[in-house]
């Protein structure tokens, strides 16, 4: 066992002798073992326990037995003590979730205090396999295929090759004593129920079992590999990123195989889920949006946009002079001029050229709306802003978050695309407000 667990370690590069590894110990057997074969082997240790108070003196029992173990062996101790329940019921979450949460952040918190450099938790195959099924059971994705990796940052978990039987013929030829937690025989919990209603059948199927699971984890690992590789491609040939968010490039989407997997993993973290993704994909609507708790997607003929719902509650700002004024990211700035206007800035889409004497102050820039109408420079008739931007075939996301410079009664200019005729300056326009946007 000791030559399998040490091998272990540096086929992974798990940690190293000259590390310190601080060790998650509950006291149960799987953590026993982990602690005998660490110390065993000599390497820089310190012992973390988490007492819950979750079953009464026994909990307290189960402190004082890793204690007493360290303190016979010189071995760092640090233990704390949780009131779980009260947290329980504060954060609306299960038991179970509370102490995860409360156990890593200690954890994490005591690692930088004390100075070690890795967190050793007693994970085991059984344990890999058991969350395995989890996964697959609710619905999973390349990530929940692996199960459980063996590190992941500064948290390794060197005993996932050894298996439940594997533990207990160690404990047994090497008389280690441990704790019983008396939950763990309990169906009530998901992988409890896992663990002694669904393996013994899948052990009727195939004795072998642990066996070929641990080889199959190690291809899901490969698998695993290979589709984050895929995936960094797919978002480097896909996808655009803008100031105020990302283009989605729909046509290069569809040339990628197995896309549909790769558009929910890369929208996975802003909340969309692989229904929604599905919709997205066959949806022939140009202008149908998504909405996650934190984002949003709208779709165009071509592409997509994906982007923070913040970024799109703008807010109107009322202008009543000359000035540079701020608005979201955009600056506005408005100035009279005189009427001898460079050729050069009247083809700059930034800039707008209006008869000072036509407008009727205050001035308001806001998002445009359903119904608003203009008269576009060089016609005569009013026409939608709606039809104005579908002519020149404006993207969603653009659309949706166009810009109007309107005074009391018109619209004055489509910001940085038309001004209206009705305020273009003549020859005889004597004031000149130059608008500058950007």
């Amino acid at each position: 066992m000791e030559e399998r667990f040490l091998a272990y370690i540096n086929k992974h590069q798990l940690f190293t002798l000259a590390d310190r590894v601080m060790l998650a110990v509950s006291g149960g057997k799987d953590s026993m073992v982990l602690l005998h074969l660490l110390h065993a082997l000599k390497f820089k240790i310190g012992v973390a326990h988490c007492n819950f108070q979750l079953r009464a003196e026994d909990s307290d029992r189960d402190e004082a037995f890793v204690r007493a173990f360290c303190e016979e062996r010189e071995i760092p101790f640090f233990s704390v003590k949780f009131e779980t329940k009260k947290y329980t019921a504060s954060a609306k979450v299960s038991t179970q979730m509370a102490a995860r949460t409360l156990r890593y952040d200690w954890f994490e918190k005591l690692l930088k205090e004390e100075k070690y450099d890795y967190l050793a938790t007693a994970h085991h195959l059984n344990d890999s396999i058991e969350t395995l099924i989890l996964n697959i059971s609710k619905g999973t994705g390349p990530k929940g295929l692996s199960s459980i990796p063996n590190k992941t940052q500064n948290i390794v978990r060197p005993l996932l090759f050894a298996s439940s039987e594997n533990i207990k013929n160690y404990i047994d030829t090497n008389a280690i004593t441990w704790r019983e937690d008396v939950s763990n025989a309990t169906t009530d919990y998901q992988r409890n129920k896992i663990r002694h209603e669904v393996m013994p059948v899948l052990k009727e199927i195939n004795p072998g079992l642990e066996q070929t699971v641990s080889i199959n984890l190690e291809r899901f690992a490969d698998l695993r590999a290979i589709f984050e590789h895929q995936l960094s491609e797919f978002e480097k040939q896909v996808l655009e990123i803008q100031p105020d968010g990302i283009l989605i490039d729909f046509e290069k989407v569809l040339a990628f195989a197995g896309h549909p997997l790769l558009l929910e993993e890369y929208l996975k973290p802003f909340g969309f889920n692989i229904n929604q993704v599905k919709d997205m994909l066959g949806s022939n609507n140009s202008s149908t949006s998504f909405l996650s708790e934190s984002h949003q997607i709208l779709c165009g003929r071509k592409s997509w946009f994906l982007s923070e719902k913040s970024q799109q509650e703008f807010k109107s700002l009322v202008i009543s002079g000359f000035g540079e004024f701020s608005f979201g990211v955009n600056k506005l700035i408005l100035e009279k001029v005189g009427s001898n206007i460079a050729t050069a800035d009247l083809k700059n889409p930034s800039f707008a050229f209006l008869d000072l004497d036509k407008i009727q102050w205050p001035l308001t820039l806001r998002i445009w709306q359903q119904g608003d109408v203009f008269v576009p420079f060089g016609m005569k008739g009013k026409k939608l802003i709606s039809d104005f931007l579908i002519d020149l075939k404006i993207e969603p996301h653009h659309k949706k978050t166009q810009l109007l410079l309107c005074d009391q009664t018109q619209v004055l200019w489509v910001c940085k695309r038309r001004i209206s005729d009705n305020y273009r300056c003549s020859l005889n326009s004597k004031n000149v407000l130059k608008v500058t946007f950007f």
